[in-house]
Formats: structure tokens, C-alpha cells, sequence
């Protein structure tokens, strides 16, 4: 996915832990790719009313002060790890998504924290990590509890976005040496059995075809290919558990190019718990030629 111009990896940050593990995860990202990190601190709306003195009578210390601080220690965490130069920093009074959209831009990648755990939270992931995901011309990952040493799992429709996430998944295997799970789902509308058995052996003779060409560039990537009946979503999202990372396309067949995030994606965004790379063809991407 790389093409020759981008020289960094975004990361927002925040006060939460799971920006923490974000950030963490960009670093690595980063030191794999020979990449620096740039980290964004958005706080548009934080700063609002704030008391000049508590009710103790100290003077608290301004939000933008801890705003700023935050930031520092996260470039500071980059820069320990991969030189002085390989961070920078923003710290913008701007809305999360937008500052982030605006960095990522020139990216090769870009890395967010999530905390949604059920779907009450889900509108938490939709504030800023469904309109990046939606919008970023580059890929995103969205970092979710603790990682995990299984396989990179990916999905594929043969659409423009799941081709894009092919490439991108079989290029983290190469760099993380691990094993790719990469999994077909359809669901069957004849009940006929020899109709299904016909269809799943056209649909594997079509995958293993389509992924000759990737298997050609990177031969030593360990390669697992499956065609799955099923609800892609939940399909997806059971094979994913113990995951390094799952991949997935912005939107898969027949999707509004360039304006949503399709229910694939989302879904999976809610339900998985290992890291989730949203991958966009960046041809299709919004503003591309």
C-alpha cells in the first residue's frame, strides 16, 4: 500500500487508556514500515468553562496546559523508541475526526483507540472512529484490548475495497511473519445441496485464482483460504477471535463509494476484539481523481 510519498503514521490520542494502546500499536507500526509518527491531540469543546479557581481556592491547572502535556508525552513515547526525529505533534482545537482527516492526508496509515465493548457504546465509535474510518484515504486501524499472536484475518468479496485490504493484509503478514486467514462468506439462497456444493466449488476455484497473483509477490506468507456460508458480519467476526488483526474493505459490493462505511465494517468495528484494519482503494477514495 505504500506509494513512495507518505512519511508517517497518524495516531490520535486522548485521555483513555485505549489511546494509549493506539499509540503503542502506531509506534510498532511505524518502526516496521521505517516510518515516523505523528501524533494528534484534538480538544475542540473540552476546554469550555473552566473555573479559574476550584472550590478549595487552587487555581486548576487550564485544560489546554493538560491538553498539551498529554501530547508531549506521547511524542515523547515516540521519539524514545524510534529518535527524536521520527515524532511530531499537533495539538488542535479542532473536532477529533476532522484534526485526524486533515493528518491523514499525507499517510500512510492511520491508528485510533476504541473503547466500544456493546452496542450502548456504539455511538462513541460513530463520533470519530466510523467518520474516519468512513473518510481516511489510507488505511485505518482501530485498536481494541489486548493483542493477540494469532493469524491476520482478512475478508474478501472481489470488490475494488476488498482488493485493497487483500494487498494490505498480505503486506502485514510478510512484515509480522504471521500466518493470513483470508475467508470468502456467502449465504446459500438454494436449499438444494448439490446446488451449494456446485456454487462453494466455483466460489474456491474463483478465490484461490484471485489470490494467485498476491501469493506470487509475497511467497512466504502462510495462506489459509476459505469460503464460508454465513452472515458476512458474524462470519467475520467468529474467525477474528484470537486474531493479531482483522481486515476488512470500507465497503464491500454494492456500496455507496465514497460516502459510508458499509455494515461489514461497522459491524465488525463493534463486535471484534482484536485490532481492526478498515481498508479503502485509494482510487475510489473521496477527492481522488
Amino acid at each position: 500500500m505504500t506509494d513512495g510519498s507518505a512519511k508517517f503514521v497518524v495516531v490520535g490520542i486522548d485521555e483513555t487508556s485505549e489511546s494509549q494502546l493506539a499509540l503503542r500499536w502506531a509506534v510498532a507500526a511505524a518502526e516496521a514500515r521505517g516510518l515516523g509518527v505523528r501524533v494528534v491531540r484534538a480538544y475542540l469543546n473540552q476546554a469550555v468553562h473552566w473555573p479559574a479557581i476550584d472550590v478549595e481556592g487552587h487555581v486548576p491547572t487550564p485544560p489546554v496546559d493538560e491538553f498539551q502535556a498529554e501530547l508531549d508525552a506521547a511524542v515523547a513515547y515516540v521519539r524514545d523508541r524510534l529518535g527524536y526525529d521520527a515524532a511530531s505533534g499537533w495539538l488542535a482545537y479542532e473536532p477529533p475526526a476532522e484534526a485526524i482527516l486533515t493528518e491523514s492526508s499525507d499517510a500512510e496509515l492511520v491508528v485510533l483507540g476504541s473503547r466500544v465493548h456493546h452496542r450502548l457504546q456504539a455511538a462513541v465509535l460513530g463520533s470519530v472512529v466510523t467518520s474516519v474510518t468512513a473518510r481516511a484515504t489510507c488505511p485505518v486501524v482501530v485498536v481494541k484490548g489486548n493483542a493477540h499472536d494469532g493469524p491476520i484475518v482478512v475478508g474478501t468479496d472481489g470488490s475494488e475495497d476488498s482488493e485493497a485490504a487483500l494487498e494490505f493484509a498480505f503486506e502485514e503478514a510478510a512484515r509480522s511473519h504471521a500466518p493470513l486467514s483470508v475467508v470468502y462468506c456467502w449465504q446459500p439462497s438454494d436449499r438444494h445441496d448439490r446446488a451449494v456444493e456446485d456454487t462453494e466449488a466455483l466460489l474456491r476455484n474463483w478465490l484461490a485464482e484471485s489470490l494467485e497473483p498476491l501469493r506470487a509477490k509475497f511467497p512466504a506468507v502462510a495462506v489459509r483460504a476459505e469460503v464460508v456460508g454465513g452472515r458476512p458480519a458474524t462470519t467475520l467476526a467468529e474467525h477474528a477471535g484470537g486474531a493479531s488483526l482483522a481486515v476488512v474493505g470500507s465497503r464491500g459490493r454494492g456500496g455507496v463509494r465514497g460516502l459510508l462505511l458499509g455494515s461489514v465494517s461497522q459491524s465488525l468495528l463493534h463486535s471484534a476484539t482484536c485490532p481492526v484494519a478498515v481498508v479503502r482503494n485509494r482510487a475510489a477514495a473521496p477527492g481522488s481523481p
